[in-house]
Parts: structure tokens; C-alpha cells; sequence
């Protein structure tokens, strides 16, 4: 019966390291909050991530606020927002936007990784 531990614990360390990791966390640098304003959305246009050995590879913007249409997806190949992203996140200069960032997508080690959707809210 003894010579049956070791095998029993091994077994339970051994699903603990194949376990799945939770995705890498993306935010957008240099802003510490979720509920920001318009210049700091247009003065910080590049994702981020805490996960070593892993980098913002694509990822889509949509907007919306009371009153207005959703508009989006409008999608980046980079870490950065394209100049088209720029360009129509400048014309939301309303009250309350709920700016959505989804489809997040890392190079984490040479392999495709995705990150959880990423929502912020500003105004003027």
C-alpha cells in the first residue's frame, strides 16, 4: 500500500502542470483606468500586455454611446490603432462612449494566443 503513494502524488502534480493558463491580460498603455477620457484615448493608441514573451498582434475597436448607432468593428493587424481607427474615435466626442476592444489577438512565443475583450468608457 506505501508503494502506491508517490505514484498517486506524482499523478496530481503532474495534472496541476497541465493545467490551462488564463489568457494574457491587454490594456491600453499608459491609461489606469477603465473609465478615461477622449484625449487620453487618442494620446495612448498602443496595447499592451503583462505576459513575458508576448505581444498585441490584432485586435478590433467598436463604439458606442446613448443616443448614436454602435459603430465597429473596425480591425488592426498591430499592437497600434490604424489611422483609420484614430480617425473615427476622434469623431466620438460624446458623453458616456463605451469603447469596446475585442477580437485580441498575441504572438505569445511564436504561438497565436487571445486575450479576454477589453471595454473602457469616456467622455469629452
Amino acid at each position: 500500500m506505501l508503494l502506491l503513494l508517490p505514484s498517486i502524488l506524482s499523478y496530481g502534480q503532474h495534472k496541476k502542470k497541465n493545467e490551462e493558463l488564463p489568457p494574457p491580460r491587454v490594456w491600453i498603455a499608459n491609461i489606469p483606468s477603465y473609465n478615461t477620457t477622449l484625449k487620453e484615448i487618442m494620446a495612448n493608441t498602443k496595447l499592451i500586455t503583462d505576459s513575458v514573451g508576448c505581444r498585441v498582434s490584432g485586435f478590433s475597436i467598436s463604439l458606442e454611446a446613448p443616443g448614436h448607432p454602435f459603430y465597429g468593428p473596425l480591425y488592426s493587424n498591430t499592437e497600434d490603432y490604424t489611422q483609420v481607427q484614430k480617425d473615427v474615435i476622434k469623431t466620438w466626442d460624446y458623453d458616456s462612449v463605451t469603447f469596446y476592444i475585442e477580437d485580441i489577438h498575441l504572438n505569445c512565443h511564436e504561438q497565436d494566443a487571445v486575450s479576454n475583450p477589453v471595454i473602457y468608457k469616456f467622455s469629452h
